[in-house]
């Protein structure tokens, strides 16, 4: 598992979505010195986690980000490709957060299939409170060590001692802050690692937290597919829509739901629970689902309209002269925004919010 091969393997993967980052160029400047380091380093199990980057997320709300150094973001990709199939096995099929072959376009598909089976039906759409920042994580670290060691993997010991370090991790006590400090008072105390009990959260921004998140919820997912025997069940990360013909079920399955998630795993349903009618449509992943079309979000469209106006702001003051990072930064959030409206019937929605008419727009300066 610490093989030099292997963390080859996970730096590639890691490579793939941070090439461009100032800490993977750094890292990659002595790029066999630093894998061989960290080969021994986790071999003999002298590793230490290093500073994380902190900075606050404005879209689509306030959160608080704390980003591993790139070295770090190598070790999270070795203990997820290390345990990833096991888990696979164990997770059932509609959850569709970090991992292969999901996301939230087969979840909206999904989501669509499930409406369109039962048009006279009701749905339940929950969500849990403060999900990242109230996670147990010596029930996450049970609930580890009760799988892996009953999993016959050859590097169970390695696996625990790595995913021990890492869950009990403190990342407030050492990072960077990009931005104004002051800012994080804008925080309320139980979205902010800096203000919850020390044995609870998991930082948003890690591979790791993403996929530790499914660990922790995957006896929750059984509990509604085998226990309340909800066919029609859908998850992403807190967001979960439990679908039934019956609407008087679902109120007693939100019964049920509450109970078991305050006792086995310490966490609470937020106040805005929906039960509706399939026909009326679930808000859900940045989209309103009807069982027989898909449109874009309101809110979807209006964060992107803010940040196409603030662009084309930028570019009347600066004559056309922008910085390069500057139009590419745009162009990513253009094409998010264009790639999102694909999956619904948008297309009135692109040609008149998408697209920018401008002659060039794209003149930059290259001094």
């Amino acid at each position: 598992m610490f093989d030099f091969h292997t963390i080859y393997k996970a730096y590639k993967e890691c490579k793939r979505n941070k090439s461009n980052t100032v800490n993977a160029m750094r890292f990659e400047q002595n790029l066999l010195e630093n894998l061989w380091d960290l080969s021994h380093q986790l071999q003999y199990r002298e590793y230490q986690i290093g500073t994380s980057i902190c900075f606050l997320a404005h879209s689509p709300k306030l959160r608080e980000i704390f980003a591993g150094d790139f070295r770090d973001r190598v070790v999270h990709h070795l203990l997820v490709r290390e345990i990833e199939e096991f888990y696979e096995r164990k997770f059932i099929y509609d959850v569709y957060n970090n991992r292969k072959e999901k996301g939230t376009h087969k979840a909206i598909e999904q989501t669509k299939r499930f409406m369109k089976s039962d048009r006279e039906g009701y749905y339940l759409q929950l969500d849990i409170k403060g999900f990242f920042y109230n996670l147990d994580k010596q029930i996450l670290f049970r609930q580890l060590v009760k799988d892996i060691e009953s999993s016959r993997l050859k590097e169970y010991a390695n696996i625990l001692w790595l995913a021990h370090k890492i869950i009990f991790s403190d990342p407030t006590q050492n990072y960077i802050f990009q931005g104004n400090p002051k800012d994080l008072e804008q925080l309320p105390n139980h979205k902010t690692l800096f203000k919850i009990p020390k044995n609870k959260g998991l930082p948003i921004g890690n591979l790791t937290s993403q996929f530790f998140a499914n660990v922790y919820m995957n006896r929750f997912d059984h509990f509604i597919k085998r226990e309340l025997k909800i066919k029609k069940y859908i998850r992403y990360v807190d967001d979960f829509v439990l679908f039934h013909s019956s609407k008087e079920r679902l109120i007693q399955c939100k019964a049920e739901i509450e109970s078991y998630l305050d006792r086995e795993l310490k966490l609470s349903l937020r106040a805005d629970s929906r039960l509706k009618r399939v026909t009326q449509g679930v808000d859900f992943l940045g989209y309103i689902v009807r069982p027989d079309y898909v449109l874009v979000r309101k809110r979807v469209i209006a964060n992107y309209k803010q940040k196409k106006a603030k662009y084309l702001d930028a570019y009347e003051q600066k004559k056309g002269k922008m910085q390069l990072e500057e139009i590419k930064e745009f162009l990513s959030v253009q094409a998010s925004f264009v790639a999102h409206c694909k999956h619904a019937n948008s297309f009135n929605l692109y040609n008149k919010v998408g697209r920018i008419n401008e002659t060039n727009p794209f003149d930059y300066d290259r001094c």
